[in-house]
């Protein structure tokens, strides 16, 4: 009928297109954000995360020498929670006490801690000797080569609208 078409039906047109596009940016700013900030304006990195999503640190241990690794779960904003550490040996800086968490030794002679531990933030310093790296949605990030030697980096879950704002 003519009372479909003209301006009011273009008008109602490009309100819905307006007001889906509003939705859609409200939705995906809304959506969780692991992000790997270093200090000095030097670049950072930003992976799409959800509640439940693992992520971990993988270093050399500056005494023992032997590898080390750190487990996350994501919980929200703000909030990670270390679950479970894997390493070769016990030795200084290393959890070895029974109110450190739950200890297995594997088959293969890793140790591996169980813990509850939140975390708002995880901050720590680059160095090439740890060989410090994050691994994200399978992605290794090797920080230790990315950013200079000494470098602060925070690695931390937001919205993605509040990483725009920032």
């Amino acid at each position: 009928s003519p009372a479909e078409s003209g301006p009011l039906s273009l008008f109602r047109a490009i309100l819905l297109i307006v007001f889906l596009a509003i939705i859609g940016v409200c939705w995906y700013g809304n959506q969780l954000v692991l992000s790997v900030v270093p200090e000095d304006n030097l670049q950072p990195y930003r992976f799409p995360i959800h509640v439940g999503d693992e992520w971990y640190y993988i270093y050399i241990h500056s005494v023992q020498r032997t590898p080390c690794e750190e487990y996350f779960t994501i919980k929200g904003v703000d909030d990670m929670v270390m679950t479970h550490t894997i390493y070769q040996s016990y030795g200084v800086g290393l959890p070895c006490y029974p109110d450190d968490g739950k200890f297995t030794l594997t088959k293969d002679g890793h140790f591996i801690l169980e813990m509850n531990r939140p975390f708002k933030n995880v901050v720590l310093r680059t160095h090439e000797i740890p060989q410090q790296r994050l691994v994200i949605n399978g992605q290794d990030l090797p920080i230790y080569k990315i950013y200079p030697s000494g470098t602060l980096v925070t690695v931390t879950v937001k919205k993605r609208y509040q990483v725009w704002l920032q």
